[in-house]
């Protein structure tokens, strides 16, 4: 059980939400004595995307991990279309959620992570239908059909009897993209996806979450590639030392950031 704060607006029986499918409030996480987030606020609508970009070191990756409950902040709170991520307020006082639910949650993220994770002695395919069928979520006939559509459209489904070691890392990324998207999430979490790649692979990546944000997919991403930001993104959030210095229309930010750390922040680009 974890002990509730009074002021922590979490505590609450009925946490207040505001329009955003995903709210992020007042999020504080350390480890051990070192700080790494302070008060961290946002909020994306359904079908917007957020570009997270900042210094090394600045808490980006740490805040992707308790948006989607792989950590539990040590103040403050995820709303996932209103439901806290990670636990419930029961008598005044917030409770992890059961496994149950919290696997039932988290099925609701896509994560893509920098590094592929892929298995290797699967197929493209295998690495797609391998949880579904672990799940019993679809019959093997199924699982397969929905796979090859989404390798299709990610534009891999000639690939989709090789294994990852007779694929190009921007391939695996793109599987890696395809098999996220089998759960049917709600939101999709990019932490940092083509920072593993060569530089010539970087652009069919990029093209595939492209295609994912004009179709109207939720987005949160944690990048360095300044153009997708100022491109695709609904909304910018400036982090550094933990804090988000800068919030707001990529637009606004990059031709006029308010804060001088932001500032220097472009000019090193």
């Amino acid at each position: 059980m974890l002990a509730a704060h009074d002021h922590d607006p979490a505590t609450r029986d009925h946490p207040e939400s505001g329009d955003g499918l995903l709210e992020v409030v007042g999020v504080s996480k350390s480890f051990g004595d070192t700080p790494v987030l302070d008060a961290v606020d946002f909020s994306l609508a359904e079908g917007a995307v957020a570009c997270l970009i900042g210094p090394s070191g600045s808490g980006k990756s740490t805040l992707l991990r308790c948006v989607n409950g792989l950590l539990t902040p040590d103040r403050g709170h995820v709303l996932l279309d209103g439901e806290i991520v990670g636990r419930e307020v029961r008598g005044g006082k917030l409770h992890e959620l059961p496994r149950k639910r919290l696997l039932a949650q988290r099925r609701r993220f896509g994560v893509v992570f920098q590094h592929f994770e892929l298995f290797p002695h699967l197929t493209a395919l295998g690495n797609l239908t391998l949880a579904p069928l672990l799940h019993r979520v679809h019959t093997r006939e199924e699982a397969e059909e929905r796979a090859l559509g989404i390798l299709d459209r990610v534009g891999l489904k000639d690939r989709a009897h090789h294994h990852p070691g007779q694929l190009s890392g921007g391939q695996q990324q793109r599987v890696a993209i395809a098999r996220a998207l089998m759960q049917q999430p709600d939101v999709m979490l990019f932490d940092e996806p083509t920072s593993a790649l060569d530089p010539e692979l970087v652009g069919e990546v990029l093209r595939a979450m492209r295609e994912l944000a004009a179709d109207g997919m939720t987005m949160v991403v944690v990048t360095h590639e300044m153009r997708f930001a100022r491109d695709v993104s609904d909304q910018v959030v400036f982090l550094a030392d933990g804090h988000v210095l800068e919030a707001g229309p990529p637009g606004e930010f990059f031709e006029a950031p308010r804060t001088e750390r932001a500032r220097a922040f472009l000019r090193q680009l």
